[in-house]
Parts: structure tokens; sequence; C-alpha cells
């Protein structure tokens, strides 16, 4: 709280006159002085300083700092993921995986680490295949050339999904790009994220099939992550753990679970020779806005707390109440859906997606 002259209560839009005296004073019990001193700058002339606040058995808090250049952040996020595959088994040798592929910063990193992570392995290397989907104008845009470029370049088999392919899987009367922007002038806007998301794991999921694989890659970093588990804490919705959970009969791996998406820039950076390009996001991609807002919290929380993720992410896979819940199969799509906990609604036979794009009459029964 901050007084003026003495006992007057000062607002939070108080414009601060030169001719008063203040005082502020911390009203909890915490040391915000020492705490403070915990996030003092370190001078460093490295392109980037990593930092990662550490709690001790005895409750003692210790920032740990290390300067990094280009290539030697690109060699530290190449170790973290090798050693998040290596503790979580995510990998089993030889074994084939299918990876999401936009040609964005996410996945075509995720594509180069996992290469990388093949290569060292050598003989007992993933046999890695790469999907990209031919949605809306990707067919002539430079993100999918780059994407079906960085495939080649590191001996990845690519495959390109036709446009027509989700309106096979779930049934639809229409281009699924073109519901989604219709979708985007009704009530439901705030629902065309969730819609894509999943048609785009579901589709995924139905090529995987084709191509005899059950392990899925998903280029979803820390942000991703530490935003999903913030919704599912205050919405109380089960969410699973990560890096690794499993969905029906597929296994969702999340390598870049401990990777922040600065650490990543600059992977991709020095491994490409060139920074990303920010593409411009879809229009649902900013609703709803507590999505936004998420995201926003999530990297608060890294800024605060370099670091809390390693907390985060293991404590959630210990403590969720059910790390392994009973999925039914969508009777529409086909796809898995993890039954929520006791109070949430009855199982009706179709997933929260196929019931809404059957309300707007989008599927062809």
């Amino acid at each position: 709280m901050t007084y003026r002259d003495d006992d007057v209560i000062v607002p939070d839009h108080h414009v601060m006159d030169p001719d008063s005296s203040y005082v502020s004073r911390l009203i909890e019990g915490y040391d915000i002085t020492g705490i403070r001193r915990l996030f003092q700058s370190h001078d460093s002339s490295a392109e980037y300083v990593r930092r990662r606040l550490s709690v001790a058995p005895t409750g003692a808090l210790n920032m740990e700092t290390t300067p990094l250049t280009l290539e030697t952040a690109a060699a530290h996020v190449e170790g973290i993921v090798r050693e998040t595959i290596g503790e979580f088994g995510l990998l089993e040798p030889n074994e084939p995986i299918l990876l999401g592929l936009s040609g964005g910063v996410d996945s075509g990193s995720l594509l180069m680490l996992l290469a990388a992570y093949r290569d060292a392995m050598g003989a007992d290397g993933p046999l890695i295949h790469a999907a990209t989907f031919q949605d809306f104008d990707s067919k002539w845009s430079e993100t999918f050339d780059f994407a079906r470029g960085l495939a080649e370049r590191h001996s990845v088999s690519h495959h390109v999904i036709e446009a027509g392919y989700a309106e096979k899987v779930f049934h639809l009367n229409r281009p699924m790009a073109q519901i989604l922007m219709h979708l985007m002038e009704t009530d439901d806007a705030h629902l065309a994220m969730y819609a894509d998301h999943h048609s785009t794991r579901r589709v995924l999921e139905v090529y995987a099939d084709e191509l005899g694989v059950k392990k899925i890659a998903l280029g979803l970093h820390t942000t991703d992550l530490l935003a999903g588990l913030l919704n599912a804490y205050t919405t109380g919705f089960s969410v699973g753990p990560a890096p690794s959970r499993r969905v029906g009969p597929y296994t969702y791996v999340l390598p870049l679970a401990f990777t922040p998406k600065r650490e990543l820039h600059l992977y991709y950076t020095h491994r490409t020779g060139h920074t990303p390009k920010q593409t411009t996001p879809n229009q649902w991609e900013f609703n709803p806005t507590d999505r936004n807002f998420y995201y926003y919290m999530a990297d608060q929380m890294q800024w605060y707390w370099p670091g809390i993720e390693n907390w985060m992410f293991t404590a959630h896979a210990r403590t969720a109440p059910d790390t392994a819940p009973r999925h039914e199969q969508c009777g529409n799509c086909g796809g898995s859906v993890a039954l929520q906990t006791a109070g949430s609604d009855t199982w009706s036979g179709w997933c929260d997606v196929c019931r809404l794009l059957d309300r707007h009459g989008w599927i062809d029964r």
C-alpha cells in the first residue's frame, strides 16, 4: 500500500506530486528484497543467458545463469531434447514416429531435433515420418515449400495430406477450411480454434493408421504446455501428463516440453542460417480470449520462475487424479475422448467437435 503525506491512501491511477512525501509499505510478510536480489542482471556479452531458479531441499533459492552463444544454445537445446527422450522413454530403438509438420518454428525445429537425435543414435534411431496438411493456400505458400525442403534436407519421409482428407474423416459436406471461416461468424466463434486443433490431430491419427504408426510427435513447447495446465487447473478438467500421454490407441510424445520458445528460435536460427518468419495467425487463433490470457500468464510464470516447467510437469504427472483416463470412441470421427471426472456431462456418443459441426449442419449423415 502506498500512502501520501503519511495517511492518505494513493489509488493506482495517482500521478505523483513532487511536493508531497510518499511511503510504500509491504503488507504481506515475505522477503521481497531477497527475492528481487535473485533477479539482478548479470553483465554478459553472450547472445543469450539461460536462467533457472532452483529450490534446495532446505528451501533455499538459487538462480543459475549460463551465458550461451548461438552455437552453444543450439547444442544445449539438442542436449535437453535428447535427455527428455531418454529420461522419459519417448522413443524405442528403430521405432516409427509421425510428426505433424506445418513448416513453422515449432514443428520445423522439432523435425531438425528428431533428425539430430536419429543421427546420434545410428542404427537404433527412429524412423521419422513428417506430414503436412494441404489446407488453405499452403500448396503455394513459402511455409509449405520450406516444410518440404526441410524434410528432404534431413532425410525425413515427407507426406502431404490433401485438404479433402478431413472431409472424409469427419463426414463433412464442405471443406474444413470453409467451415472454420463460417464458424467465426456464429455465436460459436470461440470454439473454432478447438475445432481446428481437434480435426488436425484426428486426421493425423487416421493417416498414422495408414502408415502403421502409433506414436505421434507434436511440436508443443514449454509455454504451450504450461498454458494448457493453467487452463486445466482453473476449469477443473483433467489433462494428460507431459512429455508423453496416451490418447486411445495412440501415444503422443512432446520432446519440446522442457524447451522454451525463445530457445527454439535460437536453435532454428542457428540450424537454418536465418531468423524464422513470423506468419500471420489465423483469425480464430485470437479467440477465445482466455486462451490468450493463459499464454500470457504462462510467459509471465517462466519470467518470474525460469525453469518452473521442471516442477509443474513432473508434479502434475505424479499428482494428476487420473493419469490413464478411460476413453470412449466418437461415433462420427472415430477419435478417442478422455472421460472427465465425476460430475461432468455423460457420454453422448459423439465428441464435442462433431456435435458442434453437426449442430450447424456440416456433417453429412
